[in-house]
């Protein structure tokens, strides 16, 4: 008996209010009703994404929900001359969606369609911690604005039973706490240098989170695009006899992060701004990182699955990108349980007033790990009535960041 064909029937992209931000999803409903869904993120960089999944709306629409990868590879080669940047993530947006959409069609979780579960609980880090206090205290107080503040972070995170956490670089010079970003033009610095203040202050920070998380909590410091390779030695000698979990650097440049990781006392992760296999693959060549940063939102879960198969193949552990809603949480949730190379995920534990009445369901966590739903597709949906109660501002982000 030959199986019928499940269609798309519509596509469509929803927004609200996040706060400092925006939350951003897509919605594919088939010809029988199903709907599927996923997030993605127009704020890191990414602005249009919204516009480029309506562009290829047409790839998708009337096309089986089972066939994702021949929808990927239809997209692909439709913007093959501007591969990569929002190309690539509204094709990985609209691919998420799809796996949903046939996760739900058969009854059963995501996991089941990456080749099953490896495990029912992921280790997980607290991420940005205590970033989201400093640098948005409106929507994540209490307010953090001195070392003391940034010690007892430190605490919080330790009696709420995690045993990771990850920071951020921040200027103590002067009160309240700033962020140090002048990768992302914040301040706009882009000699990128790095001066005895700068790592005085990323030393204090890191000595005061380590007095209020105690000696067994892994710590973790993301040092993004923030400076370059002269700098990141400077930083690396600066901080060595501090155990840390990874420094996590930002590159293109696989042989400067080679470079820069056989010098470096720590753990190196990075790569969580690539796209697919071609873009990661120098940097497993080169040697470059101990632990691969995946985006499953941007990629795609299907494709990361890939991205982390190569990564696999030489021997290196992956890690997923997960700063986004509780959505994109859930998805790579079902990507961390299936691939055999996990090394930790990121979650934010810190989030926004209302975050919970825009899902079905929220993330539960146990003992410094996230629990693996077995509810069928990703586990949890947006609420639309919720999503239409916070209406979406305008800018957020990187480009136009709302300060509140």
């Amino acid at each position: 008996m030959q199986k019928q064909s499940i269609l798309v029937d519509r596509i469509e992209t929803l927004a609200c209010d996040a706060g400092w931000r925006n939350y951003y999803f897509l919605k594919i409903t088939t010809n029988d009703g199903i709907v599927g869904w996923s997030q993605y993120d127009e704020g890191f960089g990414s602005p249009g994404v919204s516009n480029v999944i309506e562009q290829l709306a047409p790839v998708v629409v009337g096309t089986d929900i089972a066939n994702h990868e021949r929808f990927f590879t239809d997209a692909y080669c439709r913007t093959r001359p501007a591969t990569g940047g929002i190309n690539s993530e509204a094709i990985g947006a609209i691919e998420n969606a799809l796996l949903d959409a046939k996760a739900k069609s058969l009854g059963i979780p995501c996991y089941d369609l990456l080749g099953g579960k490896l495990r029912d609980r992921i280790r997980v880090y607290w991420s940005h911690c205590p970033t989201w206090r400093i640098n948005h205290p409106a929507y994540y107080g209490p307010a953090i604005t001195d070392l003391d503040g940034v010690k007892k972070m430190g605490e919080i995170a330790r009696e709420s039973q995690f045993t990771a956490l990850k920071t951020n670089w921040f200027n103590h010079a002067k009160a309240p706490l700033q962020a140090w970003r002048p990768g992302f033009s914040s301040p706009f610095y882009p000699e990128l240098n790095v001066d005895k203040t700068a790592i005085k202050n990323l030393v204090d920070h890191l000595g005061a989170l380590r007095d209020g998380a105690g000696p067994d909590m892994d710590i973790l410091i993301d040092l993004n695009f923030n400076a370059k390779t002269e700098g990141y030695l400077k930083i690396l000698k600066a901080i060595e006899d501090f155990d840390i979990f990874w420094v996590e650097i930002d590159s293109y440049n696989p042989d400067a992060l080679a470079f820069i990781r056989s010098k470096s006392p720590h753990p190196i992760s990075s790569c969580e701004t690539l796209f697919g296999g071609r873009e990661l693959l120098p940097f497993l060549q080169k040697n470059a990182v101990d632990v691969a940063i995946i985006d499953a939102v941007w990629n795609g879960v299907w494709q990361s699955m890939k991205m982390a198969n190569l990564a696999d193949i030489h021997d290196v552990n992956i890690a997923p990108h997960n700063f986004y809603g509780h959505l994109s949480t859930f998805m790579n949730a079902h990507f961390a349980a299936a691939v055999p190379n996990l090394r930790i995920m990121e979650t934010d534990i810190d989030r926004i007033a209302w975050e919970n009445e825009l899902f079905t369901h929220a993330p539960e966590y146990q003992d410094g790990h996230m629990l693996i739903p077995n509810r069928p597709g990703w586990g949890t949906d947006p609420i639309e009535e919720a999503i239409k109660a916070y209406p979406p501002k305008m800018g957020g982000g990187l480009l136009k960041p709302l300060v509140k």
